[in-house]
């Protein structure tokens, strides 16, 4: 067995690019850590990065109503206008969020986007990106962690559930490459802060 290299995992599985302006916030819906990403997603429009932000998630166990609306309602709390919300309310996995979302992108008159910022989970921004580029090759695509409980840089191997879930993770990425589900970005060294 392979020993464990908590600093090669983060650099090629769970990116963190440098914050910088983009055309949209893509934010993939959950339950577990809704203050963060409506707290991630809402920082970068009140600091001018990006104009619209997308919410995907439906209704899952956790908690009334969609993901979407969870973390839709908590983002126009912190001062976001509705005006630039969009949700996406039926996704009930990583590849429904972004197929689900492109005719609402569509409509919005956003599938030109030169670059996004995908807004997710700590652990899963390397799958979130690769699976936008599957759907949605053209933009440039960053991901913005949102760390939650003990799934945090630097400590989530310290901790049984979490590494449990940073490496459940990691385990997905080939397997959904041999799938189809997940096109090849980055392959590995992303940017980090």
């Amino acid at each position: 067995m392979a020993a464990l290299d908590p600093a090669g995992i983060e650099r090629d599985h769970c990116l963190c690019h440098p914050r910088e302006a983009a055309d949209l916030a893509f934010v993939f819906g959950n339950r577990i850590a809704v203050p963060g990403m409506a707290a991630a997603a809402a920082l970068l429009f009140l600091d001018g990065l990006v104009p619209r932000i997308l919410v995907s998630g439906g209704a899952t166990p956790g908690g009334p109503g969609t993901e979407a609306d969870a973390i839709g309602a908590a983002i126009l709390a912190l001062g976001v206008p509705r005006d630039a919300l969009l949700l996406e309310r039926r996704a009930t996995h990583t590849g429904e969020n972004v197929t689900l979302s492109l005719p609402i992108l569509a409509r919005a008159g956003l599938l030109n986007s030169g670059r996004i910022v995908c807004v997710g989970l700590f652990c899963t921004g390397r799958r979130y990106a690769m699976t936008l580029h599957h759907h949605w090759p053209a933009p440039a695509k960053r991901c913005l962690p949102v760390e939650y409980g003990p799934v945090r840089r630097g400590i989530w191997h310290l901790h049984p559930e979490a590494r449990a879930r940073v490496l459940g993770e990691v385990a997905k990425v080939p397997a959904y490459l041999a799938a189809g589900f997940i096109a090849p970005w980055p392959s590995a060294s992303a940017p980090t802060k």
